[in-house]
């Protein structure tokens, strides 16, 4: 599998990628299958990876102690593992891929690498985060209406 530069570029709004911004990603992200209904990231844990669905759906279930609760099925949803990523707290759900996945996925050790030698592909990433966060409230925002 390969990373798709391209439609990295375009989900984190860079209109022009250079050669060096383009090798830069490679080394950056790393590419995962997932097969259908695998975890990929376990509630509790320490996630030190941030994660972008490229192609297939998610399924996330929070467990607390007397039920399930599946938190967002088939979501627009592309970046998960951020809240445990930035905030240093365990995982507060699971992940699994709902169908076949293909999911990008940055180390913490990644992620220093890329703010302090491509601070501007660093700050891509974080505006992509921060709008992925932005479209999950007000969506939940609708669904309280």
């Amino acid at each position: 599998m390969q990373l798709n530069i391209n439609w990295l570029a375009r989900e984190f709004r860079i209109e022009t990628l250079d050669d060096k911004q383009s090798r830069a990603l490679e080394t950056a992200f790393k590419v995962e299958f997932v097969a259908k209904d695998m975890p990929i990231i376990h509630q509790g844990t320490a996630v030190g990876d941030l994660y972008l669905l490229h192609t297939g759906s998610l399924r996330i279930v929070h467990k607390n102690n007397f039920h399930m609760v599946t938190l967002n099925k088939n979501s627009h949803s592309r970046i998960f593992g951020e809240m445990s990523f930035f905030g240093g707290e365990p995982a507060s759900a699971d992940v699994y891929a709902e169908q076949s996945c293909e999911v990008y996925r940055i180390s913490g050790e990644k992620f220093q690498w890329l703010m302090q030698n491509h601070a501007d592909l660093a700050m891509k990433l974080m505006a992509y985060v921060l709008r992925n966060m932005g479209e999950v409230i007000r969506s939940m925002d609708n669904h309280k209406r």
